[in-house]
């Protein structure tokens, strides 16, 4: 017993801090097909299968090379105290001209990627789709074009519930995403196993699509989806230390009876995200009924 013990607290130590966790990812995605009107069009809902498959896709792209080691991993987070008192603008560039420009990257002594890009890359996704649901509407039924754009509007929406998905987990928009590292009067953890305590190990034993999908909230229409996100990440931020609270407390131990706090936070947390998707999906459909706006450029 103490071997099989010793055995899966080296696992979850071991296992990456990257996301939800495979199992956490699956269910924002199938809770958001399970949530979602009844007017999308009928491809849409034949593909609920590849949708929930496509939740893990960005984390299966780790180990291509350098280049996307290095751009992939900070469209996963926002560390929303080094951001905080800023006006975000939509534009990733300008974010990062922004915290240059404001000194917030030499006070916290970080890198322009090290805050993460997360609102950003869920604001560039749902757009995509906005933009692929636009063209389908003006395809011609049947055609090998409208084939194609199904197929790539399956893709986007898919990649898509990853990173609303994380944009609902507490650790993925803050500094303390794996252990507190702020003053710690409260003796919170900080053993660089929270993260995956939470996310990982104990979703995957105690969590199910039915604990989440009762939890949904009622669907919304988005329009500006780069201002949803953030209010996304902050509502989540806001909740860090309570899910360090549950931690402390035992919630998320990898053994042992399941906690009811415990399992109502994961639940509520992943019922956002899933809420949130199916949102993004919704309105990216409704809204592509309208033409582009064009900039005075145009």
């Amino acid at each position: 017993m103490k071997r099989l013990l010793l055995a899966i607290l080296v696992l979850i130590a071991a296992a990456p801090a990257f996301a939800w966790g495979e199992k956490g990812h699956y269910i924002v995605n199938e809770a958001a097909t399970l949530g979602l009107p009844t007017d999308m069009p009928p491809f849409f809902y034949k593909a609920f299968p590849d949708l929930v498959w496509l939740a893990y896709d960005p984390d299966r792209q780790r180990g291509g090379g350098a280049s996307l080691d290095a751009a992939n991993p900070p469209n996963h987070f926002l560390d929303y105290e080094f951001t905080a008192g800023l006006t975000l603008p939509a534009d990733r560039y300008k974010f990062i001209e922004l915290m240059t420009r404001s000194g917030r990257l030499e006070q916290k002594a970080i890198t322009n990627s090290e805050a993460g890009f997360l609102p950003w890359q869920i604001a560039e996704e749902a757009q995509r789709l906005l933009v692929e649901f636009r063209l389908w509407r003006a395809s011609v039924p049947g055609s090998s074009d409208r084939a194609i754009i199904e197929r790539d509007i399956i893709h986007i929406a898919g990649v898509l519930g990853h990173f609303a998905g994380d944009s609902s987990n507490p650790h993925h928009t803050t500094i303390d995403f794996n252990g507190w590292i702020e003053p710690n009067p409260n003796g919170y953890a900080n053993d660089c196993g929270t993260h995956s305590r939470f996310e990982t190990a104990f979703i995957s034993r105690a969590v199910t699509t039915a604990n989440v999908t009762p939890k949904l909230a009622a669907p919304k229409l988005r329009t500006d989806f780069f201002a949803a996100a953030v209010e996304q990440v902050q509502a989540s931020n806001h909740l860090v230390e309570r899910l360090y609270q549950i931690d402390k407390d035992g919630g998320f131990n990898p053994i042992g009876p399941i906690k009811p706090v415990a399992l109502e936070f994961a639940s509520d947390r992943l019922a956002a995200g899933a809420s949130f998707l199916r949102d993004l999906w919704w309105s990216a459909w409704v809204n592509s009924a309208q033409p582009p706006k064009r900039s005075s450029g145009d």
